[in-house]
C-alpha cells in the first residue's frame, strides 16, 4: 500500500486564531504536525498540501491574503503538490482524486485543520471513494465554537470518534512514528 501525507489547511488562520486567543486542542497538535511532516520529509515520502481559497470578494481565506498564506513550517517543499479547494472537502478539487490514483497513493495519513469541519469532509469523502483513511488524532487541530458553544475538545473527540466508527483508523503521532520507524 503507498502511502501519502495529506496536511489540510495548515495556513495563517490557524496561527490567527490561536494569537486572538481562541481556544484549541490538542495545544501540542501543531508540534505533532511538524513532527510527522519532517518524518515523511526525511523519509522521501510524499506529501499533498491542501489550502482553502474562499473566492468572494473580502473573505478572510481569499488567494493572496495573510490568513490564506502557510503556517510558518509548512510552506510545500519542491515536489509536494498543492491543491486549492473552495469548500470544506479535499475531494472536491478533482485534481486531488486523480493526483492520488495516477500516482496509487491509497492510504492517507490526515494531519491539520479543521478537524470537524475540512478534516471531517475530507475523511469521510476519501472512505466514500475507497482510500485507506488514517487520522493522526493528535495532529488534526480544533477551535473552540462561540455559537453553539462547545469547546474545542468536545468537537475534537465527537468528531474523531465518528470518524474512527466507521471512516478511518485513529492513531497518535507516537504510535504512527513507532510503526514506521526505519532501521
Amino acid at each position: 500500500m503507498s502511502q501519502v501525507l495529506l496536511v489540510i489547511d495548515m495556513q495563517q488562520f490557524v496561527s490567527q486564531r490561536i494569537a486572538q486567543g481562541i481556544g484549541y486542542y490538542p495545544t501540542d497538535s501543531i508540534a505533532h504536525m511538524r513532527q510527522l511532516l519532517a518524518h515523511y520529509r526525511a523519509s522521501g515520502g510524499p506529501v499533498i498540501h491542501i489550502h482553502h481559497h474562499t473566492p468572494a470578494a473580502g473573505s478572510a481565506l481569499q488567494a493572496g491574503s495573510v490568513a490564506a498564506l502557510p503556517v510558518d513550517g509548512f510552506e510545500p517543499q519542491a515536489g509536494e503538490p498543492v491543491f486549492i479547494k473552495h469548500t470544506s472537502s479535499a475531494f472536491s478539487q478533482p485534481d486531488v482524486l486523480s493526483y492520488l490514483r495516477t500516482q496509487r497513493l491509497n492510504a492517507i495519513q490526515v494531519i491539520g485543520a479543521v478537524a470537524g469541519f475540512c478534516v471531517n469532509s475530507t475523511v469521510r469523502a476519501g472512505a466514500d471513494a475507497g482510500f485507506d483513511m488514517t487520522i493522526v488524532c493528535d495532529a488534526v487541530i480544533s477551535f473552540d465554537l462561540a455559537s453553539p458553544p462547545l469547546t474545542a475538545q468536545t468537537l475534537h473527540e465527537v468528531t474523531l470518534g465518528l470518524l474512527g466508527a466507521d471512516f478511518a483508523r485513529v492513531t497518535t503521532t507516537e504510535a504512527w512514528l513507532a510503526a514506521h520507524e526505519t532501521a
